[in-house]
């Protein structure tokens, strides 16, 4: 096979028919799955950065916002747990919409409740926790909040990520 025809581009629109447009198709396909695979890889590590960042952040106020509604106030532990809740899941949607996974969209109440509803259930994951830990083994309530905490913020991310800022593609990526 002459040099001539090595250098021919190529075009998208047929099977390659030599073994060397067939190698030169390969490498091509190759190199645009890696550079695709590194974007990904990048948006993701950057996602779980900041991620970690701001929910080091709502996890440090989770935990001061509980044990003074719970020790300082003397607000009996599951209503310090769920006023903290409250407080804690607003502030979080608003920080990962904005932040971590910087989604736009023009339905953020929507992503409210689908948010709020996912924090549901790993809120009830956490009381189950604080009153297996607290009212049954009788452990320190901020030492389970902590634990419980740590449990929630883990499932929170994945359901973030999987179920309310999800990527839709826009109209013209479908295409």
């Amino acid at each position: 096979m002459d040099s001539q025809s090595d250098k021919t581009p190529l075009r998208h629109d047929h099977y390659p028919t030599t073994a060397a447009e067939y190698e030169a198709e390969l490498t091509e396909t190759e190199a645009e799955f890696e550079e695709q695979l590194e974007e990904v890889e990048d948006k993701v590590h950057g996602q779980v950065q900041r991620y970690l960042l701001f929910g080091a952040l709502t996890v440090v106020v989770n935990i001061a916002l509980f044990y003074f509604l719970a020790h300082t106030l003397g607000i009996e532990y599951q209503l310090a747990n769920f006023i903290d809740w409250l407080l804690v899941v607003q502030g979080s949607f608003w920080l990962d919409r904005t932040f971590v996974f910087k989604h736009k969209s023009k339905t953020p109440f929507r992503e409210m409740g689908t948010f709020y509803s996912t924090r549901v259930a790993t809120y009830l994951i956490e009381f189950v926790m604080l009153w297996l830990g607290i009212s049954v083994m009788g452990a320190n309530g901020t030492i389970t909040k902590i634990i419980g905490h740590a449990v929630a913020v883990t499932v929170n991310y994945f359901l973030s990520m999987k179920v309310v800022f999800k990527h839709k593609p826009a109209k013209e990526e479908t295409k």
